[in-house]
């Protein structure tokens, strides 16, 4: 598309208004970042859409930003019903064969009813595609192509196609830094949802092993992406008094005990992520977490902790809630762990200079960035 044709264009919707400005700003950098030129941005009430060269790339690239509901490609029209209609046919006549359809028009305009141009929209469609077998659907659930219309104060906007964001605040919107600590898949998804929340995360991995560390990392990487900044730093800890055995509930507990003290006792910060979840984790572990982040002056977030389609392997699998959860098999596995912390020293500070701490640039979006490959050498 060039300069002079400007009809094609996106609608980027903010999860909600207040943070409208921040997710403008985001989308604009993360859009040239891309090289995706841009022609100009308008803001409406609900959304602000923006015309640009390259439409499908840009949406699908904006469905990974925070903040964002949901992006739609539309075309804009004058403010006339003639206008409005036609190209409502125009793009119907294209997208929809042998299928049901619905017409949803949104009017910010006092001097547009959405009904009248529903009707009159649905009409003529109905009548230019009577030789496709398309007909109109009673609601916009049941129908296969769905056209929306935003009527706003200038002009409208005629959309075909919509994508979903993954919604959220825009990064660091509530001001506040969490501690988390990166070991196992439920923890990245925990450090996803806290930055979806608007936290400023403060992140510590342990790891095995650099084969381990090199995984974390571009796991992290593919998270850490979505944040409209550059530098980051991270603390690095490599697990030396654990022995690593894979699907092994005894361990998975020791670890997790470790988890707990670390965010109660080394962090310095208030907010820390427990990233426990109710049906992988036991009871007792959950309140014997939160009650020693309090005792310790701390504020334990949990956003895993109701979810219930959480696809890992482990506890669900081998925790017998019946059996396991026993008062002896508690009292001996922390027995068993307290040696180990006198061990670790996690009070001590020879515990805190093992921890090494990285300041990463993120640079262009690939595999493998240099970052990755700069903290696995220096290991």
């Amino acid at each position: 598309m060039t300069r002079g044709k400007e009809e094609l264009l996106i609608l980027v919707f903010p999860t909600h208004h207040s943070i409208s400005n921040d997710v403008k700003i985001s989308t604009i950098k993360k859009l040239k970042e891309n090289n995706i030129i841009i022609y100009r941005l308008v803001v409406e009430k609900y959304f602000f859409s923006i015309y640009l060269n390259k439409p499908i790339q840009a949406s699908n690239i904006l469905t990974s930003c925070l903040g964002i509901k949901k992006i739609e490609i539309a075309c804009s029209s004058p403010n006339n019903i003639k206008s409005i209609v036609g190209k409502i046919i125009n793009i119907g006549q294209k997208i929809i064969v042998h299928e049901k359809f619905f017409i949803k028009v949104y009017s910010q305009n006092s001097n547009f009813v959405s009904r009248d141009i529903e009707f009159i929209a649905t009409g003529s469609l109905v009548e230019k595609l009577s030789n496709r077998l398309s007909r109109p659907s009673r609601n916009e659930d049941s129908a296969s192509k769905v056209i929306r219309v935003y009527v706003s104060k200038s002009k409208s906007y005629i959309s075909w196609k919509s994508m979903d964001g993954i919604k959220g605040n825009s990064y660091g919107q509530i001001k506040k830094k969490v501690f988390i600590i990166i070991y196992n898949q439920i923890s990245l998804y925990s450090l996803k949802k806290i930055i979806q929340m608007g936290f400023v995360p403060d992140i510590l991995i342990l790891y095995w092993d650099n084969i381990d560390l090199k995984n974390k990392l571009i796991s992290l990487h593919n998270i850490i992406t979505n944040i409209p900044i550059n530098k980051l730093k991270l603390k690095l800890l490599q697990l030396n008094l654990l022995k690593q055995k894979k699907d092994n509930l005894y361990s998975d507990i020791l670890l997790n005990f470790l988890i707990i003290d670390i965010c109660s006792y080394l962090s310095p910060l208030i907010n820390v992520v427990i990233p426990f979840n109710w049906i992988l984790h036991p009871v007792w572990l959950i309140d014997y977490s939160i009650n020693l982040c309090l005792e310790n002056g701390k504020i334990p977030w949990m956003p895993n902790l109701f979810e219930e389609d959480l696809k890992f392997n482990g506890w669900s699998k081998t925790l017998d809630n019946n059996i396991e959860q026993t008062n002896n098999f508690k009292s001996r596995i922390f027995k068993d762990y307290i040696k180990i912390r006198n061990k670790i020293g996690i009070k001590s500070e020879n515990f805190v200079k093992n921890i090494k701490v990285y300041s990463i640039k993120k640079g262009s979006l690939n595999i493998r960035p240099n970052y990755i490959d700069n903290i696995l050498n220096s290991i």
